[in-house]
This record gives structure tokens, sequence and C-alpha cells, in this order.
């Protein structure tokens, strides 16, 4: 019989399934076997479709597995890890492979998003571990800078913060961690914890990280902040390129243009594209002048910004 859906985690392409309550997975040529009675089981909408009695030990592992990289955080997801690493060791090397792998490369958000998938299903089975949240919160914070995805970054640093937290709750003394929660302080605009973590572990920090650090704590101690807190900075951009890629380029220039006013966060977070895409706006607004500097403004900021050498000479007919 299928779960009631409003007990369970809604997942596309998944039906849940309820076995009796003394229901046993078999496996291993019948040398092993785990009780799973009582646990809704999501199964594949065509393995559902297809049963007859019970599921079989194939479709049960494809169900758990679909739904934790779905969403690890669905109800039951604990016992639905638990069940992955004691009946398909398979599928948790699968997944431990990917956040290996996928921290050794410069990648896209999908696959950030793939690495975060795979980092907390290996946390539910070992809760205690502090470097598996601390990995978590670095890629969030990674996603939350990611122009792609700038449209979703106060979600994603937030993020960052909860799982850093989490860290250095299990290792309140990692230094790593307390460095990476000032960085998402700093961009939440919480100044002083911020400041607090940095000089709690600036001994600790290379000569690059640190010169850094000093450079923020004297702006902190300063004053010399941004009118907003940096993250709100980066929705708004985020939500300029989505107006930029929607067609509504009056509005992609204003909200970019407002966040040029702010001198202080520009400088330190230089970012070429948003003069890129207020120069494509200028294009599309038939403005060729305005479009002209905002591309060589950009490429003051990254002489080796394709797109804006391409963009300006088009725009002043050097092609």
């Amino acid at each position: 019989m299928s779960a009631q859906v409003q007990d369970l985690t809604p997942i596309k392409g998944v039906t849940y399934y309820y076995p009796p309550h003394d229901a046993v997975l078999v496996f291993k040529d019948g040398a092993a076997e785990i009780p799973y009675g009582g646990l809704p089981v999501p199964l594949l909408e065509e393995d559902y479709a297809s049963l007859d009695g019970e599921p079989s030990y194939d479709a049960v592992g494809r169900g758990v597995y679909q739904t934790l990289r779905t969403n690890p955080d669905c109800i039951h997801c604990a016992a639905y890890a638990t069940l992955l690493r004691d009946a398909y060791p398979h599928y948790l090397a699968e997944l431990a492979s990917h956040a290996i792998m996928l921290d050794s490369k410069d990648v896209e958000v999908p696959y950030i998003d793939r690495k975060i998938v795979s980092l907390k299903v290996l946390s539910l089975l070992e809760p205690d571990n502090a470097g598996l949240p601390l990995e978590i919160g670095r890629a969030y914070l990674d996603r939350g800078l990611r122009l792609s995805a700038l449209h979703m970054s106060t979600v994603s640093i937030y993020r960052a913060e909860h799982f850093l937290r989490r860290a250095l709750e299990l290792t309140p003394e990692d230094g790593r961690a307390l460095r990476l929660l000032g960085e998402v302080c700093y961009l939440l605009g919480k100044y002083e914890e911020a400041a607090s973590c940095w000089l709690d572990t600036l001994d600790l920090a290379d000569a690059d990280e640190a010169e850094r650090f000093r450079v923020r704590l004297a702006r902190i101690s300063e004053g010399r902040l941004p009118l907003i807190a940096p993250v709100d900075y980066l929705e708004a951009i985020g939500a300029a390129f989505t107006c930029f890629h929607t067609g509504d380029y009056e509005e992609a220039v204003a909200i970019l243009q407002d966040v040029l006013m702010d001198g202080i966060f520009c400088a330190e977070f230089p970012i070429a594209d948003i003069h890129c895409v207020i120069g494509k706006s200028f294009v599309q607004l038939d403005m060729p002048r305005y479009a002209e500097e905002s591309f060589r403004a950009a490429l003051q900021l990254d002489p080796a910004h394709e797109e804006s050498l391409a963009c300006l000479r088009k725009v002043t007919g050097e092609e």
C-alpha cells in the first residue's frame, strides 16, 4: 500500500510503499537480511507500478538512493541513509566519490549542489564528524558567491552559517571553521562577530589571508562598511541579472547602478560582470555610447573579461 502524502516528503518520480511490519530485506544471495517493516519505502514510480508483493532488493535501493539524492533532508532521511550504508554500500561509495571528486576541481553550481547532497547524506551517518558540516558550509559559501546563483545568495549564505556553526559546536577551536564563519558573518553584515572570528584565528591564517583579514578588521574598526549587508547587494545583482535575461533592461540597469553607488562595496567586491550586463542592457536600449563606457569599465576591473572585450569591439565597430 502507498503511504499518505502528508506524512512524507514529496519526491518527483517517487511513490512511497508501506511494507508489512515483519518485512525483511534479503540480499547477498540470502546471506544477509535487514528488517525494514514499518518504514515507508520510496520506490521509483515504474518500480511501484510493477509491484507484485513486496519490492525487490534492487527496487528498494534505487528508490532510497534517488530520494536521498533529491532531498537529503527528507522525512526519514537518517533511516534511509542507514539502510543505504548497511544494504547498499556501492551507492554510498558513489556518493563519497562525488564529494571527493567535486572537491578537487572548479565546478559549476549544479555540481556544487551535488557535492552538498553527497556530504549531507554522509553526515547523516556521521553526525559527530565536524569535518562534514564544515565542508557543507564551505560549499554553501562558494555557491552563494557564484554569479550564476546570486539570486539565491541570501539562502546559500544563511545555510553556510548554519552548517559552520554546527561544525564549531563539535570542534569549537577549529580555526578553519572560525575563519569561514567570519567570512559568512561579514557577508551577512554581522561585522563584530566577523571581527571576533578573525581575531581569534589571525595567527593561524596564511600570509595573504591574514593580510586580507587585517584590512577588513581595520575597515570594521573605522566604520568604513557597505551601506547595507554585502549579501543584500549580491542578491540585488542576481535580481538584476534575471531582469536582463527576461528582457527588462531598464530595471537591470537601475538596480545595478544603485549597487555601484556604494563605493565601499564595489571596492571590496569588484565584479566586472556588473558593468558588462549594464553595457549589454544599453545595447538593447540602443544607447551605444553608454554601452561602450560600461564595457570599458568592466575591462578596467578585469582586462581579460572576454565577453566585455567582444561586446566593446562590436559596439565600436572594431570587429
